[in-house]
């Protein structure tokens, strides 16, 4: 079994995050101006929407490229856990809360990603 698929695979979770990160921060900024075209023009111009527009065009080049080597019944679960470290970065960047609900949530997505990519 070749791990460097499954390496970018994992780096198309963690750039997918720091994007989801990064547009909050550049919407929380835009947001700061009254006017809508305010807002529009500071959200274009925000060093962290250009993170986020950047890290999503590298995602999609390197899923293409994990799609040619990992079946897609494997890969495409393994994006849930977007739906794991989301939560968690938002909690340690952010300071957003989550709640016990969502702990267990987590859990059970980590649990059902690694049962879903285990090759048999």
């Amino acid at each position: 079994m070749n791990i460097t698929p499954w390496l970018i695979l994992m780096v198309v979770v963690v750039l997918g995050t720091a994007g989801q990160l990064s547009l909050k921060y550049a919407f929380q900024g835009s947001n700061s101006a009254g006017l809508a075209s305010n807002s529009l023009s500071s959200l274009l111009f925000s060093i962290y929407f250009w993170i986020w527009f950047i890290s999503y065009v590298v995602v999609t080049i390197l899923w293409l490229i994990v799609l040619r080597t990992i079946p897609l019944s494997q890969a495409f679960p393994a994006l849930g856990l977007n739906f794991v470290l989301v939560p968690l970065a938002s909690f340690y960047f952010l300071k957003e809360k989550v709640a016990l609900s969502q702990w267990l949530g987590i859990a059970i997505i980590v649990t059902g990603v690694i049962l879903v990519v285990q090759n048999n």
